[in-house]
């Protein structure tokens, strides 16, 4: 069920209720006076149960919303760090076959063949010798996986950690959530130009508060929309799952004690997530 369909549920089921107590209404004024008081409190008490109906309604809608945008984001984080072990698998096979090679041109003396390949395979293996190391198995995860995603897209990505992600006081599912997420909205911002893309991406620590900052030089937020990007359903970008993504990281903040900002100017967006914790 998606968030429209769940919203057609709240307005059905509060137009059904106001068209009951409306007819309601009307039979107890058309009624004489007498019956018209007798019956006052038990439309008061309909009229109650009506409204606390419509909130537990709101209130369950909303939880469901919320399960299904976790749901989603647990199912693509795993899809994610599937595909990093996926490549990291295929590379070490790669790497028996490329070790056999080498040893085949070393015994038969082939030391210019063996030059050419070695310095084939060198490039090859180059972005696996830079992976980022940042300290949390599942950041390293989800972040080496949106590396990959910008290359494939032409999108040049800095990252500059400062310091190593040990204890940061909450899960490490919810860590690469937030993480994630913010690459995930700075990727679509950038995906609207035609050339030029950059992200940035630094981990620092300072006075007890892991600070991350992820810069993006797509398209300015409006000013008037700063305020209104982590509300539920919100986005700039029509689709259907858009508008969530920043919501849930809003909510895993203020659950831990973290907070976030946003800056964004002609040149650069960039989001500053600061949370609880303690280096080692």
């Amino acid at each position: 069920m998606n968030v429209f369909n769940k919203n057609l549920i709240i307005i059905f089921a509060f137009t059904v209720q106001m068209f009951f107590i409306l007819i309601l209404n009307q039979w107890m004024v058309a009624s004489d006076r007498q019956l018209y008081m007798r019956n006052l409190p038990f439309f008061i008490i309909y009229l109650l149960a009506s409204l606390v109906l419509y909130f537990y309604i709101i209130k369950t809608t909303e939880s469901f919303t919320r399960k299904e945008i976790e749901y989603k984001s647990i199912k693509a984080h795993w899809k994610e760090i599937e595909e990093l072990l996926n490549t990291l698998n295929g590379q070490r096979h790669q790497y028996s076959k490329h070790i056999q090679t080498i040893q085949a041109l070393l015994y038969t003396e082939e030391y210019d063949e063996l030059k050419e390949y070695i310095n084939g395979i060198a490039g090859e293996y180059r972005a696996t010798g830079e992976m980022l190391r940042l300290g949390n198995m599942a950041l390293n995860a989800v972040v080496n996986v949106k590396r990959e995603l910008m290359a494939r897209n032409n999108i040049a990505f800095k990252a500059e950690v400062l310091a190593k992600v040990n204890d940061t006081g909450i899960s490490s599912w919810d860590l690469s959530t937030v993480i994630g997420n913010i690459l995930d909205n700075a990727i679509e911002a950038v995906l609207e130009k035609p050339d030029d893309r950059q992200i940035y991406f630094e981990t620092d620590y300072k006075k007890g508060y892991f600070i991350f900052r992820i810069s993006n030089n797509g398209n300015r937020i409006d000013e008037n929309d700063l305020g209104k990007i982590f509300q539920p359903g919100y986005s700039t970008r029509e689709h259907e799952t858009r508008g969530y993504g920043l919501y849930v990281v809003k909510k895993i903040l203020d659950k831990c004690g973290g907070w976030i900002k946003v800056q964004s100017s002609q040149e650069l967006t960039t989001f500053t997530v600061y949370l609880p914790g303690k280096t080692l």
